[in-house]
C-alpha cells in the first residue's frame, strides 16, 4: 500500500512538472507565434494594395495614352486613377506624378523625383491626394490653354507630341500611396509606389 501511494505521489508531483514545462513552452512560443501571424497579415494586405496601386497607375496612363494632346488629358488621367484605386481608398494617395517619359519604360525624370516631387516645366505634373479628390474638371477645362493658375500648365497636355509612329511622347505615371495598417505591427503605413508608361495615341 505504501508502495502504492508512493508511485502516485511521484506520477502526481512529474504530471505538474510536465504541466509547468508546457505552461513555459506556451508562453515563449506563444507570441512568437502571434508575431509570425501579424506579420502575414500585414505583408499580404500590403502586397495586395501594391497591387491596386499598380493597376490604377496603368488604368491612368492607358487613359492618358488615349486622350494625347486635348485640353482634358490629365483631368480624365486623374479620373481613371481615382476609380481604379477606390478599393484603397484616395485619401491613401500621397502624391500622382504624370510625366514625359523618354522610353516605353522610362523612369521618372530625377527632377520630378524630390520629397516631396515637385513639378518640373516641361517635365512633370504633380497632384497631390487632397488634389485628386478636390479637383474638378472645370479647374481644366477653365482655360482653352495651359494658363499660369492650370493644375496641368507645368506639362502642359497640348503641347505633347502626338505623331504616327516616331517622334510620339511617352506619357508616364507614378503613383506615390501608403498600405494602412491592420493590426498596428509596424506603427505607420507602408509606403507603396507604382509607375506605368504608354506611348501617346495619335487623335
Amino acid at each position: 500500500m505504501r508502495f502504492s501511494n508512493a508511485v502516485r505521489s511521484q506520477s502526481h508531483r512529474l504530471g505538474r512538472r510536465e504541466r509547468g514545462a508546457v505552461l513555459v513552452e506556451m508562453v515563449v512560443v506563444l507570441p512568437l507565434v502571434v508575431l509570425l501571424t501579424m506579420g502575414a497579415i500585414e505583408f499580404g494586405a500590403a502586397w495586395n494594395n501594391k497591387l491596386k496601386v499598380e493597376t490604377a497607375a496603368r488604368a491612368g496612363a492607358r487613359v492618358g495614352s488615349n486622350l494625347g494632346n486635348t485640353r482634358l488629358a490629365d483631368w480624365g488621367l486623374l479620373q481613371g486613377v481615382r476609380s481604379a484605386i477606390a478599393d484603397l481608398g484616395v485619401e491613401n494617395v500621397a502624391y500622382v506624378v504624370i510625366y514625359k517619359a523618354s522610353a516605353p519604360d522610362g523612369a521618372v525624370p530625377s527632377t520630378c523625383r524630390t520629397s516631396p516631387p515637385s513639378p518640373q516645366s516641361g517635365l512633370c505634373n504633380v497632384y497631390t491626394g487632397a488634389q485628386l479628390e478636390s479637383l474638378t474638371e472645370a479647374d481644366f477645362a477653365g482655360t482653352t490653354t495651359c494658363a499660369s493658375s492650370a493644375p496641368d500648365r507645368y506639362w502642359c497636355p497640348l503641347q505633347r507630341a502626338v505623331v504616327q509612329h516616331q517622334g510620339a511622347d511617352y506619357l508616364g505615371v507614378w503613383i506615390l500611396a501608403r498600405s494602412p495598417t491592420i493590426t498596428d505591427l509596424f506603427g505607420s503605413p507602408l509606403p507603396l509606389q507604382a509607375r506605368a508608361v504608354m506611348r501617346l495615341e495619335p487623335t
